[in-house]
């Protein structure tokens, strides 16, 4: 990967360093040499302790430019200039070179940032694929509906308690009607607590015909009992969740958003909306409702039909 490239760049900056090393070496070389001879020329002995290095470097000059030197002009030792002229040569090659190696760091540096990211494109790839992965796993549905009657008309001879009471014979009554609305929905499985009827399925692709079937039986058997002057609210909630969790677990997370007391609607938790992004033609729109203390802070939806 980019680790390769870093490891380039360091080599790129260490060579550089060296050649730095080199050119201030051989600029000293030329500075030194250069005012050996000078000092040579005009007779002065000032870096006589200087002479077996220089006395070397004629020597080498002579031995490899032998020729050149006898066709120079007699009485003038031209190995020290050569030696210079080499050593000039040899700091413009070096600054080539390090140019060449300013070039290669900035190449890789952006070399670097594309494969930093290339990377990060395709880790957060990999993040994206494995979290739809966990989501798509919260394929089990839990529903809850909870209902609850009020006279429009009250007969004013009845005590409050005898209201009460027809209350809760007609809320049992609706309760087994709603059931047998809905009872024939595919893959759906029922049972009931109290005034609350739990409905749980293990397909969650058939999610909105289960919502959309349940819709239709509130709405018509709200019409029935308008006639007979009864007013029917409910309290939906719905989630999902994966094979390994176990339903009384997200049952009692379902009971709180119950308590929360918001009639005709159907809440939901932040879970069961990513999961709800994954369906193809979705018939809901989910729309926050707010944060609300439960067993900590949760964000609540609200799933509403679509137009």
């Amino acid at each position: 990967m980019f680790k390769g490239l870093e490891n380039q760049k360091k080599l790129c900056h260490f060579l550089e360093q060296v050649l730095i090393a080199v050119q201030i070496a051989a600029i000293f070389l030329i500075f030194i040499t250069s005012l050996y001879w000078f000092l040579e020329l005009i007779g002065n002995s000032f870096l006589s302790f200087m002479e077996p290095v220089i006395s070397f470097i004629k020597e080498m000059m002579r031995a490899q430019f032998a020729e050149e030197l006898e066709k120079g002009q007699a009485g003038i030792d031209g190995s020290l200039f050569i030696f210079i002229a080499l050593i000039g040569v040899l700091l413009y090659v070096i600054s080539q070179v390090k140019i060449f190696l300013k070039y290669s760091q900035t190449a890789l540096d952006k070399a670097i940032v594309q494969k930093k990211e290339e990377f990060e494109i395709q880790f957060n790839k990999e993040l994206k694929e494995e979290a739809k992965r966990k989501i798509l796993a919260y394929n089990n549905i839990v529903i809850l509906i909870n209902i609850a009657l009020k006279n429009l008309v009250k007969d004013m001879y009845l005590a409050k308690n005898d209201v009460k009471t027809i209350d809760k014979k007609q809320e049992d009554i609706v309760l087994v009607a709603l059931y047998n609305s809905i009872k024939t929905i595919p893959g759906c499985k029922f049972s009931k607590d109290g005034r609350t009827l739990i409905i749980t399925s293990r397909r969650f692709d058939g999610v909105d015909g289960i919502l959309l079937s349940i819709d239709n039986a509130l709405t018509n058997l709200k019409a029935q009992l308008r006639a007979r002057k009864l007013a029917l609210s409910y309290h939906i909630a719905i989630d999902a969740f994966p094979d390994n969790v176990l339903l009384k677990d997200i049952y009692a997370d379902l009971k709180s958003l119950i308590s929360l007391n918001m009639p005709d609607e159907i809440l939901c938790y932040g879970n069961f909306c990513n999961r709800y992004e994954y369906v193809k033609v979705p018939k809901y729109e989910a729309f926050l409702k707010g944060t609300y203390e439960i067993t900590e802070e949760e964000n609540i939806w609200s799933l509403v039909k679509k137009g």
